[in-house]
C-alpha cells in the first residue's frame, strides 16, 4: 500500500511539471500603436527597453507587437491580447475589461507640427481654421480636436507627415517624440513645432483584467526604476538620438 502511494505521488508530481514550467515561462503579448522612438521594430524604443527591464524584474517574458490604435484596444478588451503599452488615464471607462497599472510609464506631449507661420496653441479653438491631420484611433486627439476646418485620420506617421509636406493638411498633431522621428527619418525641412503642447499628461500600462493580480507588483517595480535612475537612463539613452527640428 505504501509503495502504491509513493507511485501515485510521483505520477502526480510529474503531471504537475508541465503546468509549473508553463507558468514560469509565461509570456504576455502587449500591443503598440506607436512608432520610434517610443516603440520600434528594432526593439530599441524607450518603452521596448523599459518594459524589457520591468518584466525581467518580475520574471515574465513579454512580446510587443505593432497594431493599429483602435484594434489594439479592442483586442485587449476582448482578451485576445494581454495589454497595451501605454494609454491615457481613463481609457478603461470606454474599454471596461482593461485595468491600469497605477504608476505612469512616461509623460506624453501631443504637439502641433506645421509649415504655417508660428502661432500660439490654445486648445481646439486655435485649430478651427486649419486642415488638421491625426493618426486613426488616437482617442485623446479625437476628443480634444473640435470642429476644425477639416480633419484627416491617417494610418501611419509616414502618411501623416507626407500629407503635411505636400500641403494637403495645414497641421499634424502627434506625440512630440514620434513627430521628431518622422521629420528626421523622412528628411523633412522647415517644419515648426508649435508651443505650448496641444495636450499633455501621463501614459499608463494597461492589461486585460485577467492579469489584475500583477498590477501592484508592476507599479512597485516602476516606482523602483524611477527611484534608482533606471527609468531616466533608458529614456535619455534613446531620446539623445533626436535633435529639435529647425524652427522648433
Amino acid at each position: 500500500m505504501r509503495m502504491r502511494l509513493k507511485v501515485w505521488v510521483w505520477v502526480w508530481l510529474l503531471a504537475m511539471l508541465p503546468a509549473t514550467t508553463a507558468s514560469a515561462q509565461q509570456t504576455l503579448v502587449l500591443n503598440t500603436p506607436f512608432f520610434a522612438p517610443i516603440t520600434s521594430p528594432g526593439r530599441d524604443g524607450v518603452l521596448d527597453l523599459f518594459y524589457a527591464e520591468l518584466f525581467r524584474r518580475v520574471g515574465i517574458k513579454i512580446e510587443i507587437q505593432p497594431m493599429s490604435a483602435e484594434r489594439s484596444l479592442l483586442n485587449v478588451n476582448s482578451g485576445i491580447d494581454d495589454g497595451d503599452v501605454s494609454r491615457v488615464l481613463g481609457i478603461d471607462k470606454s474599454y471596461p475589461n482593461l485595468v491600469r497599472v497605477p504608476e505612469s510609464v512616461m509623460i506624453y506631449q501631443m504637439v502641433v507640427f506645421t509649415r504655417k507661420p508660428r502661432f500660439t496653441v490654445k486648445g481646439s479653438d486655435s485649430l478651427k481654421s486649419f486642415d488638421v491631420g491625426i493618426l486613426t484611433g488616437w482617442k485623446i486627439l479625437e476628443r480634444n480636436i473640435i470642429d476644425p476646418h477639416s480633419l484627416s485620420k491617417l494610418e501611419t506617421g509616414t502618411q501623416l507627415f507626407s500629407m503635411l509636406d505636400k500641403g494637403r493638411i495645414d497641421v499634424a498633431v502627434i506625440e512630440k517624440l514620434e513627430g521628431l522621428h518622422f521629420i528626421q527619418s523622412m528628411g523633412l525641412k522647415d517644419i515648426n513645432i508649435m508651443e505650448p503642447a496641444f495636450v499633455e499628461g501621463d501614459w499608463f500600462l494597461y492589461l486585460h483584467k485577467k492579469h489584475e493580480a500583477l498590477l501592484p507588483r508592476l507599479a512597485e517595480e516602476i516606482r523602483k526604476m524611477k527611484q534608482d535612475g533606471t527609468h531616466k537612463r533608458i529614456f535619455d539613452s534613446v531620446l539623445k538620438r533626436y535633435q529639435p527640428v529647425a524652427g522648433g
